[in-house]
């Protein structure tokens, strides 16, 4: 009866991949399993959780990511190694980290530019600028702006990923988050809030994406955008800006209050700083969001 057992649990062993890849290449025979059952089996049970499983969020283990497994060197020894999903997001997240800040959505954490489709000649030639800040050939900023959905903030993304691949130091903020964060921090936590000025305003390479979307106040535009703006003018660090307005239509937006001179004095300081600091590219083509949408 327990020899009937056993070729049983041999079989259910040999019939996990992993475990059948193993024996396979350390030529392991079956006493070799059956004098080690328990701590096959106990891989195998291991193993078995990992079945179907389709990423971190499923996971059964014990510890979120970590697999049972076995080595051999002349004796078994039970080890453990982490999963693909657990190694890709340790890689993920220690690339995030890269960054001095980051806002970029977890979807395009991987994007770079082999994954960018030239699909009209104003990508192409953005695509160009683009390269050839990665290259070094350009050392002035770019404003892009253009209608919703076109890419602005896909392509730069892309920038921002090769730039950190290259070691640089990079900030990548999307501004009305970052404004609401800073409203925040005004309050609560003071230091915070003037080690991010201090950070974004020294970073190689800033990416101010979607500006213009923010609600803007004298603490947006003066105490925090442009204490930022005006030190990257003055020391020529390259920054990049995607809006949906044009600069003349972002001079109205953040002449917030159209009664008060001071209002408008400020929004023209602001805008001339930018103006400095970028040349446009107008981005044009189809709203590719509302396109993947009706597929």
């Amino acid at each position: 009866m327990n020899d009937k057992i056993n070729l049983k649990l041999l079989n259910d062993i040999k019939l996990n991949q992993e475990l059948s890849n193993f024996i396979h290449e350390n030529n392991l025979e079956d006493k070799d399993i059956l004098n080690n059952l328990n701590l096959f089996l106990k891989v195998k049970e291991s193993l078995d959780k990992c079945l179907n499983c389709k990423g971190l969020y499923m996971c059964n283990q014990k510890r979120i990511g970590e697999k049972e497994s076995l080595e051999y060197d002349g004796i078994l020894i039970k080890s453990v190694e982490y999963c693909s999903y657990y190694l890709k997001k340790k890689e993920e997240n220690n690339f995030i980290n890269s960054f001095i800040y980051t806002d970029i959505p977890e979807i395009l954490v991987n994007l770079n530019f082999d994954d960018i489709e030239l699909d009209n000649e104003d990508t192409k030639k953005l695509f160009v600028e683009l390269n050839n800040i990665l290259d070094g050939i350009r050392n002035k900023g770019l404003y892009i702006y253009g209608d919703l959905g076109v890419g602005k903030t896909y392509l730069s993304t892309a920038l921002a990923n090769e730039l950190v691949k290259n070691k640089r130091k990079v900030s990548f903020v999307k501004v009305s988050s970052f404004i609401n964060e800073m409203r925040r921090l005004v309050s609560t936590d003071t230091y915070r809030f003037d080690k991010l000025i201090n950070d974004l305003s020294k970073a190689d390479i800033l990416f101010l994406d979607d500006i213009g979307s923010e609600s803007v106040s004298s603490f947006s535009r003066d105490d925090v955008l442009y204490p930022i703006i005006e030190y990257r003018n003055d020391n020529n660090l390259l920054t990049i800006f995607t809006s949906n307005l044009s600069k003349n239509d972002l001079l109205k937006h953040y002449t917030y209050d159209k009664n008060d001179k001071a209002s408008s004095m400020h929004a023209k300081r602001f805008l001339d700083r930018i103006d400095i600091l970028t040349d446009d590219f107008c981005l044009k083509g189809e709203n590719k969001r509302r396109k993947e949408y009706v597929k």
